[in-house]
């Protein structure tokens, strides 16, 4: 995998939709290499849950869920989006399950025992097909997208460009979403090692609010900023 789609996959979210069998932790383990963002569960009800709360640009699902099939909770969230990308496992193809999956539009059907190899080629497949489509957006809450390509926010059919400094921030807040990123992280990855004063920091916050919702940024005071889930 190349260097661009790597970086790509950094910046993207994952739903990861597993029971915790032996192939749970090789497969969790090459999804940190390629994710800062994972989401896990291992059942249908709260995938649907995480899915409509967080729109996860990939997905991962295990066939065998603690309650219920996989390609069951794949048709719920087909009948929301059509294009998502969305991987299967399992332990073997089953002519059922085949035709069912090729009805469904996924990526890729892996076997257990996990090949990495593999896998890494099947998310290799997914960030070409995201990069291809021109389309790599995620959304900061459900009526907010952003679009890393084009650097701009889509609210309520209108669209807002990012300057340079307002998309590098709101990069890094999306990259550690749910977290709070310090001020000195935040300078860091803004401005390297020039000075910076506290009226330009402040400055550069409030246009972002303004453009992605006032109350979108969380701040712990004195501390940093964060995109919080509430």
């Amino acid at each position: 995998m190349n260097l661009s789609l790597k970086k790509l996959l950094k910046q993207l979210t994952i739903l990861y939709v597993s029971k915790k069998d032996s192939n749970y932790k090789k497969i969790n383990t090459t999804l940190e290499i390629f994710f800062d963002n994972i989401i896990r569960c291992n059942n249908k009800e709260d995938a649907l849950f995480i899915y409509k709360d967080t729109f996860p640009n990939i997905i991962i699902v295990d066939i065998d869920l603690v309650d219920s099939n996989g390609i069951e909770l794949i048709k719920d969230i087909r009948k929301k989006n059509k294009n998502i990308p969305i991987l299967i496992i399992t332990n073997n193809i089953e002519t059922h399950n085949l035709i069912e999956a090729i009805k469904l539009n996924l990526i890729d059907y892996l076997l257990k025992p996990i090949d990495v190899s593999k896998l890494i080629f099947s998310l290799n497949k997914i960030a070409k097909i995201i990069l291809n489509s021109g389309e790599i957006s995620t959304f900061i809450k459900k009526d907010i997208k952003y679009n890393y390509l084009e650097k701009t926010i889509l609210h309520n059919n209108k669209t807002e460009v990012l300057t340079k400094t307002e998309s590098r921030l709101l990069e890094l807040l999306l990259t550690n979403k749910n977290k709070i990123v310090s001020i000195k992280e935040i300078k860091k990855v803004i401005w390297s090692d020039k000075e910076v004063s506290e009226s330009a920091f402040k400055s550069l916050l409030n246009r972002l609010s303004k453009k992605i919702g006032k109350d979108t940024i969380s701040n712990s005071f004195g501390i940093g900023y964060g995109l919080i889930n509430k």
